[in-house]
Parts: C-alpha cells; structure tokens; sequence
C-alpha cells in the first residue's frame, strides 16, 4: 500500500498486531503484566456527543488567501514587522451558530514558509482577565483564548491560548480510518491514552474520534502581548495579540494522509476560535463550570459545535 506526494509512491506501512506476553511472562504467574499511567486531568468527562453539520442553508464557508513570507517574524505577540504589515487579516469573528457579529472584534491573519505556518490574533478585550497556568487545562473553561483548529485528513490539531500564554492542545485521531487501515496497534495506542476525549459517531461514521488531550505539538513556539494590564478590571484594556509559529513537520507527523509543508496552490481547511466570558455569570457545565462564554469563530458553524472540520474556512496558499 502506498500514498503519493509529489507523483512519487512512497511506502505506506500497516503496523501488525502488539505482540503477545512472552512466555516468560506467562509463567512467572502475575496477573497484571503492565499498567498504565494514572490520568493528569480529572476535571472532564471521558466522552459526549456533538452536533453534526446542520441540514439547513448556511453562509458560505470563507476562504482565505495564505500569503508566503521570505521573513519569518519574530514570535514575541507583538504582530510587528513587514511580514504581519503584508498579511491579510480575516473579516471579525461572528457568532458560532449564526455568524452574527455581537462581540468584542478578533480577527486572524495567517502567513506560511517551509517551515512554519504562521498564524497571528487580534483580541479586543476591555477587561484582560486570566488565572489558568497549567498547561494543556481547557483554559476557556475559565478564561478568554484564541483557537486554532488545523485539518489534516484523518486527524487534526487544536490549540487555544489565553492572555497569559498559556495554552491547550489536542490530537484528534478519527477512527475510522485506523480501523479501515487495520492499524490494531494505533488503534490500542488510542485505548492507553491516560487523558482522552471521545466523541462519539456522527451520522455517516462508524466510528467516532479520540482527542487526546496530554499533547503537546514539537517545536511550537507561541507568545502573547497584552495592551492593557491582567485582572485589573478597574482599569480599562485595549485587548491582547497572538503569534504562534507551527511547525509542518511535526503537523505532518500527525497524519497518514497529508503531507507538509503545502504547496504554492494547494489548500487545507483550518477554523479560528475566540472565546469571550461574561465575567459576571457564574455557570456549571460538563467542565466542571466557570463563567458563561460566548464562542465567535471565523467560519460560522450553524450550531456551537466547532469541531465539523466541513465547515472550516478554506485556505489556500500562495508562493
């Protein structure tokens, strides 16, 4: 079995089946012959069901121009420079289900090398506010972030960050195509997971997917800059910037299907995310509670599902 890239045929391995106790194993009469880590996070159901794309008109999914940069930025959070002065920054988020734009303005600017897949946050937020530091807790549970949301076939990649650079990140693994591609020992990777979340099927799959939510992407670098102060609700803010710097290679590790860095021409689907608290609404949810949020994204959804990678905008990239 092979997969293409570039018109070469380059080899596809199927791994076999994990292998059986040896018989050494067998015969020293323990019961349990490995055991896995305890979880790091206790704080989230191991599975829900999310909406699918509704069966209604919906606006057009946006597409975006992704533009080449000989001059790679310096990732501080400031957005300076003549790489983010060329970029071509998104029209404000919208509402999740209906693209109405009610909130406070976020826009997202992308720009792309060999390398890296840059992408840049504008958050306007009078009222700077963060308290999680732990990295890979669902900071928007508690606090404003930033999401990006990268598809690569047969999985994709999540990040969020809030004010005070602390971020999420997971690894969504669909299974059907492991299953598909009898990958029993992927498959069995996916069932040790100490830290996981499991959607369930939606109406064309068998099978749903896995997140896995102790990830932590390689070589990504990321930064935050705030124009105002943090927890200071007395004093007025401006908002806050992102950058972060995501690198194709370790994306592409994350995928049998594709293959990066992209091409002048080609195009992927990707969906940025902000979310916004209403500081003074307390709420309990199936995270543990936290303050009520509103989701506004850069493609709308038709529902507050954002993981229907159907409706991300389209980004194409040029050279």
């Amino acid at each position: 079995m092979s997969r293409e890239r570039d018109g070469d045929a380059i080899p596809m391995t199927i791994l076999s089946r994990p292998p059986s106790p040896t018989p050494e194993q067998l015969a020293s009469g323990v019961g349990h012959l490995e055991v896995g880590p305890p979880p790091r996070f206790n704080d989230l159901v191991k599975w829900c069901t999310v909406a699918d794309v509704p069966d209604r008109d919906l606006p057009e999914v946006p597409t975006y121009e992704c533009l080449w940069t000989d001059t790679p930025p310096l990732i501080d959070g400031q957005l300076r420079g003549p790489s983010w002065e060329a970029a071509v920054w998104s029209e404000p988020f919208g509402e999740i289900a209906t693209g109405e734009r009610s909130g406070f303005e976020t826009r997202v600017a992308l720009l792309w090398d060999d390398d890296y897949l840059y992408v840049g946050f504008q958050v306007q937020d009078p009222d700077i506010r963060a308290q999680t530091v732990k990295p890979n807790e669902h900071v928007y549970v508690q606090d404003d972030d930033a999401e990006i949301f990268i598809d690569l076939g047969d999985s994709y990649y999540e990040i969020g960050v809030n004010p005070v650079n602390c971020t999420y990140q997971i690894q969504w693994t669909w299974l059907d195509p492991v299953v598909q591609a009898h990958d029993w020992a992927r498959l069995e990777e996916l069932f040790k997971l100490p830290d996981y979340l499991y959607y369930t099927r939606r109406s064309t799959e068998s099978l749903g997917r896995v997140g896995n939510r102790d990830f932590s992407l390689p070589e990504l670098r990321h930064a935050v800059a705030l124009d105002g102060s943090i927890n200071n609700p007395t004093s007025p803010d401006v908002g806050w910037s992102v950058e972060m710097a995501i690198p194709w290679r370790s994306l592409s590790d994350m995928s049998t299907e594709v293959f990066l860095p992209p091409h002048a021409g080609s195009s992927m689907r990707m969906q940025a995310y902000r979310a916004q608290h209403d500081w003074a609404k307390q709420c309990e949810n199936f995270l543990g509670g936290g303050t009520e949020f509103q989701g506004y994204t850069w493609s709308t959804m038709g529902n507050t599902n954002v993981h229907n990678p159907e409706r991300w905008t389209v980004v194409n990239f040029h050279h």
